[in-house]
């Protein structure tokens, strides 16, 4: 007997992020996915027939559903409530286990805790607004480094997302400097070109600072990748 060996790729592990924080305990029909649509527009007249003819409109992200256990502690989780509360669009990347990547912007729309099961669940609906772009390959840096300071670990690499610096006690600002030519990049939602300055204030010098600052690359034709540049500061 020959057996032939499927191609399927199992669904675990698959991770979700908003605004490039992880967010924690997806369930399995809790990964937000774009249900897609393009609408239809009649162009019948009196040269058709008995046929109706329609034209493709505009497309359609539709809505998604984000369902995980509720974890009050869990950044992600407090992202998107802080996302729910600003009503402004955030990326979220969905990425699999197989290396491809979906990545759309969307707005939460609800931020509801239902009980299933016996289990406190965190349930979210999120309505896609512009285009959402799958692809097997990601959007990378080509560079990125944080001005006078010291970045760890000390050599960049495309496929390592979080960063690390510490900055002096008087420093109020610091800058970051990304690089990926032809790229859409923004530093902590700011559009900076690439080689450009992603200057970040801190605040009053003399205090404790620990701040992450997410840096989105998005080429042409490929998924938008989030890195982060943790930005530590100690008191005087």
């Amino acid at each position: 007997m020959v057996y032939v060996n499927s191609s399927a790729t199992v669904a675990r592990g698959v991770t979700v992020t908003i605004g490039g924080v992880a967010i924690g305990e997806i369930l399995d029909d809790g990964v937000p996915q774009p249900q897609t649509t393009t609408d239809d527009i009649e162009v019948t007249n009196q040269d058709s027939g008995e046929w109706k003819e329609y034209l493709a409109g505009r497309k359609d992200g539709g809505e998604c559903e984000l369902k995980c256990n509720a974890v009050d502690g869990d950044l992600g989780q407090q992202a998107l409530a802080t996302a729910y509360a600003a009503g402004t669009a955030y990326l979220f990347i969905t990425s699999f286990p197989s290396g491809s990547s979906q990545s759309f912007y969307g707005i939460v729309k609800t931020y509801d805790h239902v009980i299933e099961n016996q289990i406190l669940i965190l349930n979210c609906k999120i309505k896609v607004t512009g285009a959402p772009e799958f692809s097997v390959t990601k959007s990378a840096l080509t560079g990125l480094t944080v001005t006078g300071e010291v970045l760890v670990p000390g050599t960049f690499a495309g496929t390592t997302y979080t960063y690390t610096t510490t900055i002096a006690a008087a420093d109020t600002q610091t800058v970051i400097v990304p690089v990926c030519a032809g790229a859409a990049i923004t530093v902590n939602g700011v559009t900076v070109a690439s080689g450009g300055n992603g200057t970040i204030t801190i605040g009053a010098a003399g205090t404790d600072v620990v701040m992450s600052v997410p840096i989105v690359v998005k080429e042409t034709s490929k998924a938008a990748t989030v890195y982060n540049v943790i930005i530590t500061r100690p008191a005087a």
